[in-house]
């Protein structure tokens, strides 16, 4: 996504002098989000998602931290990406598949979402 961004950036009818400060600052959102990624990957090896919203976050030791779920998660039909935020501050992204078709727990994340999404967003 951080490509195909840039591509479309400099692809734009624009100045020159504006395309400039778009890949720069595209850069840096895509950049934090990848950082926020791979910080992710290197805590967390489980999640648990509870029907009343709650979460909780595995660690490889076996370990359960306890989490909420944050502005800007969006789950749809094949995919969904999810922030958490632990309960020690520190955030992070998971990009998770899965088919509403074959999987009854992916449907049922779908419908908590449907109704959590709103409480998080506001």
């Amino acid at each position: 996504m951080t490509i195909l961004g840039l591509v479309t950036i400099l692809t734009m009818q624009a100045d020159p002098m504006m395309q400039l400060p778009g890949c720069v600052l595209w850069l840096l959102f895509s950049g934090r989000e990848l950082v926020a990624i791979a910080s992710g990957y290197q805590r967390i090896r489980r999640i648990r998602l509870y029907s009343n919203g709650d979460v909780e976050l595995g660690n490889d030791n076996g370990d359960w931290q306890s989490a909420r779920l944050a502005n800007g998660s969006v789950v749809l039909d094949g995919f969904a990406w999810l922030r958490f935020e632990a309960c020690d501050g520190r955030r992070s992204v998971e990009l998770l598949r899965g088919t509403s078709r074959k999987n009854e727990e992916w449907r049922r994340l779908q419908v908590i979402w449907r109704h959590l999404g709103a409480a998080v967003g506001s």
